[in-house]
């Protein structure tokens, strides 16, 4: 890597700040990749070029620019947007980052970043840091391919069984399977070689898209040991993978065939009766020489087992019925299983008697599944089963879908107490199986499991669904801390009826506009306002007022959050537009609280996008408030979607900070404007040395950054002095005014603004 040795005299009275920030870039860049690193003005020309690596990128001839502007060092495909970051600043923002596609032979990504300062004239400068980024976008891309393919398969599963219970005609049914496998997999051919007399012959192939050659050879294929993949397969009763066949000794009989039909790569799955006894093989071809990845070996063992159910649909109807309750993940009860059993139960119960459920509940299974992929994530779902059913037997144990398991325990004590003491007795043990670490494919994974508990008898099974009351009991577990449990109780029913009739009213409230927006007054250290914060009230005509503490849950729970996010959104940029046309208005900002379902949803970018132009507002004003919780589900998702909107202006507060898992490894990676320091550390900062460490610590955290950084919850003189002597000077309070209608909101905004 060339380094151009100019001492940068500028660039280090910048502060020390700033040379921090470069000094944590260099450490991310790759000796192999493009890299500049370089003081410039805002047209470009070059103070001092810190670090420079032209790697393969063809860049401008030297000889036409002078030495001294940067356009010499960068490739002509950067001109253009780099320009307009310098020409166009965005006030408050101090770095602004772009990714740009070079469209080169070698479809290379580059990282630009400007950090802006001021020389010791007092004039406009930047820390330019550009970097190649190929391969952290290949493996992004290839993280979400695999992602994106999983979940085509499992829908795939389902629909194929469907289809199998529908279809009569097993022929139709394996040509469809091969047909849709094929279209999820390019370059992929699948074939179905169906054998007779327990596999010596050749009976039946099916193969919709395979090539003529590679066909006919397998109608006069020798099912031997030796004999190509699938004849292996068959004769071993066991998985069988050819990288290549060109070079393989098994393929040396067939090696023309598979020229002829472009094939280089073949692998083979028994298919096998529930007894042991082939039915033949499953086997895909691919035309470039590979192995299988273990989600690819996965699909190959579960498109076998599902052939082998419709191949043995014609010896045993009750494989198709079996399967309607086995749980395909892990091959145990499944949900309507479980409620069958628990009827039948019930209904042999000559005397009275007691049983006890155990409802459990992987916790954070889903960020195991977003961090490692869903193969993973199917493999430590099998371990589990596998501990869970050593410690349950002989009691029943289902999967109810995904990570929620049931035990169903008989022949418990004739007493209640008791009876609950037995349950309790094996939920402790239970919760011995999460402490060992699961290892999966090369990772130990240490989680753990909320669970809902009841113990109950024959006389008053029928007046309760109890497989819901203990979903109740762990969820009110999950509530309490997760990793614990919690017996249900009666009223927890109540409970939960409440709910439900919150939900219905809220439905209403939606229908009949009874929601509304309060707007909370934000200032800065001179008390001066500079924006507001939109929050949501519900006045109910005949309950009155209702806390956003109660109802949002719901909202979230019910999916209704979607529609009341869209409607304030809507209604907070309406209210942007009437700011924007008196002049003492019309810098005023305006925070939106944004739910972890608004932000998910596919259409969430142009909706937001829509919002700004149809009432053309100015999206610098526009803020939305994210909570660490909502972003650590999916970091590079998240990083996707903020950065396309803050793209057009849009700023992003980090909402309740310090109160999750507050990590500079996922914060930096966020297009972020501010951090939101929560009420809690605020509460009680002038008598707790505690908090006050913590919101010291909060600020520091934002400034290194270059993050703006506001208080909530500042109710006193007291605790906004503090928060202006450890560097905050901007605060959201009742020290400045509570959440008031927009009427009220804007009267006393006309006073403060003078």
């Amino acid at each position: 890597m060339s380094t151009v040795i100019v001492e940068p005299s500028v660039f280090i009275s910048a502060g020390q700040v700033l040379a921090s920030t470069f000094e944590g870039w260099r450490s991310t860049i790759d000796a192999s990749g493009f890299c500049l690193a370089a003081e410039i003005d805002h047209k470009g020309r070059c103070d001092s070029l810190l670090l420079f690596n032209q790697a393969d990128i063809t860049l401008p001839d030297p000889a036409e620019q002078m030495i001294a502007s940067v356009w010499a060092y960068l490739p002509v495909a950067t001109h253009g947007l780099l320009k307009g970051l310098l020409s166009q600043p965005l006030p408050g923002t101090p770095h602004r980052t772009l990714e740009l596609p070079l469209q080169d032979a070698h479809q290379r990504w580059l990282e630009i970043v400007t950090h802006g300062f001021c020389d010791c004239a007092g004039e406009q400068c930047y820390l330019l840091l550009v970097r190649e980024i190929t391969q952290e976008r290949q493996l992004a891309q290839e993280f979400q391919h695999g992602k994106s393919r999983a979940i085509a398969y499992e829908r795939f599963q389902f629909s194929m069984l469907e289809l199998v219970l529908k279809e009569q005609d097993a022929t139709r049914v394996l040509e469809t399977i091969a047909r849709e496998i094929e279209a999820m997999h390019a370059d992929m051919y699948c074939a179905i070689v169906l054998t007779q007399n327990f596999g010596k012959l050749v009976q039946t192939v099916i193969a919709p898209t395979l090539p003529k050659a590679m066909l006919e050879a397998l109608c006069q294929l020798q099912l031997e040991t030796g004999q190509g993949p699938l004849a292996t397969s068959i004769a071993l009763k066991q998985r069988v993978i050819v990288e290549d066949v060109m070079t393989h000794p098994t393929w040396i009989n067939h090696r023309d065939a598979a020229k002829a039909s472009g094939i280089r790569a073949g692998w083979a799955e028994p298919l096998l009766t529930a007894e042991g006894d082939v039915l033949g093989a499953f086997a895909i071809y691919y035309r470039q020489p590979q192995t299988p990845l273990a989600n690819e070996q996965s699909m190959i063992e579960q498109a076998a087992k599902l052939v082998s159910i419709v191949v043995d649909r014609h010896l045993s109807q009750d494989t198709i019925e079996a399967l309607a309750y086995l749980e395909p993940v892990t091959g145990l009860p499944n949900r309507r299983k479980a409620y069958e059993m628990l009827q039948h139960v019930q209904s042999q119960a000559e005397t009275p008697q007691y049983w006890g459920l155990i409802y459990i509940d992987l916790d954070h299974f889903k960020w195991i599944n977003e961090a490692h992929g869903h193969t993973l994530g199917s493999h430590l779902l099998l371990q589990v089963a596998e501990r869970l059913q050593k410690v349950a037997s002989p009691h029943f144990l289902a999967c109810m879908g995904g990570d929620e398991f049931l035990i169903l325990l008989s022949g418990l004590s004739c007493e209640g107490d008791k009876a609950l003491q037995q349950v309790r007795a094996l939920q402790r043990k239970l919760k011995k199986v999460f402490e060992r670490a699961f290892e999966v494919a090369n990772h130990k994974l240490q989680i753990t499991a909320s669970m809902g508990l009841a113990s109950f008898s024959s006389a008053d099974a029928c007046e309760t669904d109890y497989v819901k009351a203990v979903d109740i009991a762990m969820h009110r577990a999950k509530q309490a801390g997760r990793n614990t449990a919690c017996v249900y109780e009666p009223g927890m029913q109540t409970q939960i009826a409440t709910q439900i009739m919150l939900e219905t009213e809220l439905r209403l409230a939606i229908k009949q506009q009874h929601l509304a927006l309060h707007y909370q007054v934000q200032v800065d250290h001179t008390g001066r306002p500079f924006g507001a914060e939109a929050l949501l009230r519900w006045q109910h005509p005949e309950r009155g007022f209702i806390s956003p503490l109660q109802f949002i849950p719901v909202a979230e729970s019910s999916g209704l959050i979607v529609d009341i996010g869209m409607w304030v959104l809507d209604q907070a940029c309406a209210q942007i537009a009437r700011w924007q046309q008196a002049r003492k208005t019309s810098d005023l900002s305006l925070s939106v609280n944004i739910s972890a379902r608004q932000f998910r949803q596919a259409n969430f970018i142009a909706m937001v996008k829509n919002c700004i132009q149809k009432y053309q507002i100015n999206p610098n004003v526009l803020r939305l408030e994210l909570t660490e919780s909502l972003l650590l589900e999916n970091v590079d998702d998240a990083v996707s979607i903020m950065s396309e909107l803050s793209r057009l202006g849009i700023q992003f507060s980090l909402d309740d900070f310090g109160t999750g898992y507050s990590s500079l490894q996922y914060l930096k990676k966020l297009p972020l404007y501010q951090l939101k320091i929560d009420r809690s550390f605020v509460n009680d900062i002038v008598t707790d040395s505690h908090d006050r460490t913590i919101v010291r610590t909060i600020i520091a955290m934002a400034q290194s950054m270059y993050l703006s950084v506001i208080a909530e919850g500042v109710e006193t003189p007291e605790q906004m002095e503090l928060l202006l002597n450890n560097g905050c000077r901007r605060y959201q309070g009742y020290l400045f005014g509570k959440p008031m209608p927009i009427a009220e909101f804007d009267a006393c905004i006309e006073q403060a603004l003078v």
